[in-house]
């Protein structure tokens, strides 16, 4: 016969115990559930932004200049590496390491990058090894498959997939789409899991086109390069920009850099749109548009240029060859600063700086691009006596590059100031045109007879005067030369040693399908834009005529064993 009070013993006990148990369980699962999730989260939870696959960066003929391809991290959670002298020997088979100081970092983190920007096939030997503890994220890196070309255009992303600089910069709320947050997992050896099936490359941001042709631009690369080299210049640049609607074909500078390779502001900033310059002789189109337009001068009015030295507020202005009477069209031609400063006192210091800002100097023009200068310019209430003559033939004001030569697209497409573009479209992931840019007039800057007369002085300055070594084989053109003295700095005077050298003008000049500028600055040895600048232009119209298949407008005549061109028409 069982003793019950034997069994009540156990019993209690037994039920105590369970009681107990049940405590337990329910202070854990709902008193301290919470605390216990924090932890278990840290251990085997992860909520992480996937980065969107960048977009890519085209010409406008869709060849690629930027684009983003897969790669892959390596990393280790310290809290599941048991030997790490034992890993440390696996890894080595993949040319990875352990940090020396893993094991102080346990408890306090579950991610330490081992490796970073490996490809498809690395990523797949160290997958092959199924390590504990080690894992794969997936990103992409940028990659630039025409190398250095157009750097300065299409800038740099940072190693957190934002543009830096350039294009990347600029249109970087397209290229860059939106990030999508991704809980993931990790199993028993450290391999994450996602909770959702996200696939990266479905994750893509715009695709950006730009007005950049990059024929044109491989033209310009190389010609400015050899020019550079030659002329020993601290820096050399090209634009080639369409006149008649303002899009920016080319744009190239020296000393370029590597695009995936951060090299420091300095490197990276575009001296096309940055740097300030005093312009010299190619300035003065733009004052003998203010005369023409206020009929302050005729063409064939001859002018007295002093034999070659202008006294003016106790300063002496010179000219490079002693000249007397000259006409308009032969003071541009010779490039005379005595003549072009006489007809600056014509037009008087208002009107000059009213129509220096008309051409929109000392103004950004709104380029697709971060970090354009305005350039420098002083309110005529600061002018001392001597600046309006000097100002007229480009000395006391400093400008852009890409000012200068959306002047002189502006004379030559018939007057008009255009906004100049760099990005001509952009399409969301769905191939949407979410963006297109389209011409822009700023305003007028002189009517289209004053146009047409500054086209036909800027072609006889290449046919007779400083710029003949610009002139190409068959085709009319037109254009300034300007050698400008740079001032030094220490002195605040202008040297007698450090020159820009520049020459812009259009081709053909009869029906313009190019503006093209040249800039060489501190040339050594010889530095006349005349020699220096104007030849390199001839090369890159000559090239960039051809790559364009631009029908020549002048015809060659033969005469027995003679042969010259001449215009067709006459």
């Amino acid at each position: 016969m069982i003793n019950r009070k034997k069994l009540m013993l156990p019993i209690g006990i037994m039920l105590i115990g369970a009681s107990a148990l049940v405590a337990r369980l329910f202070y854990v699962q709902v008193w301290y559930h919470e605390e216990i999730s924090k932890r278990v989260s840290k251990l085997i939870y992860r909520e992480r932004n996937e980065a969107p696959c960048r977009g890519t960066i085209t010409d406008a003929n869709g060849n690629v200049l930027a684009m983003s391809s897969r790669c892959y991290s390596v990393f280790v959670d310290p809290n599941m590496v048991e030997d790490s002298s034992a890993l440390n020997a696996e890894l080595k088979k993949v040319k990875l390491a352990l940090p020396q100081n893993l094991d102080s970092y346990k408890g306090k983190t579950s991610y330490m990058l081992l490796a970073e920007n490996l490809d498809t096939q690395s990523a797949r030997k160290v997958k092959a090894l199924n390590l504990r503890g080690i894992g794969l994220t997936q990103g992409f890196v940028r990659s630039y498959p025409e190398g250095r070309l157009a750097s300065h255009v299409l800038g740099i992303v940072g190693k957190n997939t934002k543009g830096l600089e350039g294009v990347e910069y600029a249109a970087d709320e397209y290229l860059s789409g939106t990030a999508i947050s991704s809980k993931r997992y990790r199993d028993g050896r450290g391999k994450e899991i996602s909770e959702k099936l996200i696939n990266p490359e479905n994750l893509r941001g715009g695709d950006v086109k730009l007005t950049i042709d990059k024929n044109l631009q491989f033209i310009a690369e190389q010609e400015i390069d050899k020019a550079y080299k030659q002329s020993g210049s601290k820096k050399a640049i090209i634009i080639i920009q369409d006149p008649s609607n303002g899009e920016i074909l080319a744009m190239a500078s020296r000393p370029s850099f590597s695009p995936d390779e951060y090299g420091g502001y300095e490197k990276i900033r575009n001296p096309a749109i940055s740097d300030i310059f005093e312009p010299g002789s190619t300035f003065k189109a733009v004052t003998l548009a203010a005369a023409l337009q206020e009929n302050l001068v005729k063409r064939n009015e001859m002018i007295w240029c002093e034999n070659g030295k202008y006294s003016v507020y106790d300063h002496v202005i010179k000219d490079h060859e002693k000249r007397g009477l000259l006409s308009v069209d032969e003071i541009m031609e010779y490039s005379s600063n005595i003549g072009v400063a006489k007809i600056a006192q014509r037009i008087g210091k208002e009107r000059l700086y009213s129509y220096i800002k008309l051409f929109g100097f000392n103004s950004i023009t709104g380029i697709d691009l971060p970090g354009e200068a305005r350039g420098l310019l002083k309110e005529t209430s600061k002018w001392s006596g001597l600046s309006l003559p000097i100002i007229a033939f480009g000395q006391e004001i400093g400008v852009t590059p890409l000012q200068i030569i959306n002047a002189y697209s502006a004379i030559f497409n018939g007057g008009e100031l255009l906004e100049p573009r760099i990005i001509k479209e952009v399409k969301n992931p769905d191939g949407e045109i979410i963006y297109k840019s389209e011409r822009r007039v700023v305003r007028r800057v002189v009517s289209r007879d004053v146009a047409d007369q500054l086209k036909e002085i800027l072609v006889s300055v290449v046919e007779k005067g400083t710029g003949q070594m610009a002139r190409v084989a068959n085709y009319t053109c037109g254009g300034k030369t300007g050698t400008a003295q740079k001032r030094d700095k220490a002195t605040n005077k202008y040297s007698t040693s450090a020159y820009v050298a520049s020459f812009c003008g259009a081709i053909p000049a009869k029906d313009p399908k190019m503006t093209i500028l040249v800039i060489l600055d501190e040339p050594q040895g010889d530095y006349w834009a005349s020699s220096r600048a104007a030849p390199v232009f001839s090369k890159v119209a000559s090239r960039a005529l051809g790559c364009l298949q631009v029908l020549p407008d002048v015809k060659p005549v033969f005469f027995a064993d003679a042969r010259y061109n001449r215009l067709k028409g006459e």
